[in-house]
């Protein structure tokens, strides 16, 4: 395998560890979701398996790349020079972040659409109709999962302190 292919050993060193620490550590993180309320499963079964294919192909990627080369640079060096290569990798993390860290704060629909816009943005698809897309898209998540399965998030505090009783309950269930 050549150089090139080998000089982001320790970013995946850093992916296989981070995505097993959050797999172990999912308990602290999150609670257990009484499902009286429309749940099916618990919040927490997605990113657990999404962690656990995480930490499958960068522990792969990573058995390929461990074995040195003569004159290779050191890993913390490799390290520094492939997170150019991987800085679309780390905007989406930090966007995706941001985002599930928002959503019990402003809501399902606000989040999700800035969020997918971001994305959009950045994956440079600037043409009005890939708003319409991303509007159509949260529009049928939204009717699928919220009115088909009836999967319920959190109650937002931006609705909670914007309304109460009936519009209350109607922004929570739909937006």
């Amino acid at each position: 395998m050549e150089y090139e292919n080998r000089k982001s050993k320790l970013f995946f060193l850093v992916m296989t560890l981070v995505s097993c620490y959050l797999m172990f550590s999912y308990q602290s993180h999150t609670v257990e979701i009484k499902r009286d309320h429309g749940w099916f499963t618990q919040p927490y079964v997605a990113p657990l398996f999404g962690l656990g294919l995480l930490a499958f192909f960068s522990f792969i990627k990573l058995m390929l790349v461990i074995r040195p080369i003569e004159g290779e640079k050191g890993l913390l060096d490799s390290f520094v020079d492939s997170l150019s290569d991987y800085r679309m990798v780390a905007i989406t993390a930090a966007l995706f972040f941001a985002y599930v860290n928002i959503i019990t704060i402003v809501g399902f629909t606000i989040s999700t659409t800035l969020f997918v816009l971001s994305i959009v943005w950045l994956s440079r698809l600037l043409s009005p109709i890939w708003v319409l897309n991303t509007l159509v898209a949260v529009a049928l998540i939204i009717l699928i999962f919220r009115v088909g399965v009836n999967i319920w998030i959190p109650d937002v505090v931006l609705y909670e302190k914007l309304f109460s009783d009936q519009p209350l309950w109607f922004m929570n269930k739909y937006f």
